[in-house]
């Protein structure tokens, strides 16, 4: 179909064609590829925006608590439980 917008180029590789097709099963859709490759690609994005949304919020909302409760936070005891056993 005549678009004035750029194209982009997608592989059809068989990794694309079996996520497609485990779309089409359980959502039902006929819609052709190119046309569900750009739904997807569209609301996946805003999905992943709020993913990140979210975790920024929760990661406020921790320090927040921290903050709140007096938590302190020992880097130092930490790294000492992260790193690897002595072999002396």
């Amino acid at each position: 179909m005549p678009s004035k917008h750029p194209r982009i180029a997608v592989t059809a590789d068989p990794e694309l064609g079996e996520a497609l097709e485990r779309v089409r099963a359980a959502t039902g859709t006929r819609e052709a590829d190119a046309s569900l490759v750009r739904r997807l690609a569209v609301e996946g994005a805003e999905v992943e925006l709020q993913a990140g949304r979210r975790r920024r919020e929760a990661i406020e909302a921790l320090f927040a608590a921290m903050d709140r409760d007096g938590f302190e936070l020992d880097l130092a005891d930490i790294d000492r439980l992260n790193s690897p056993p002595s072999s002396v």
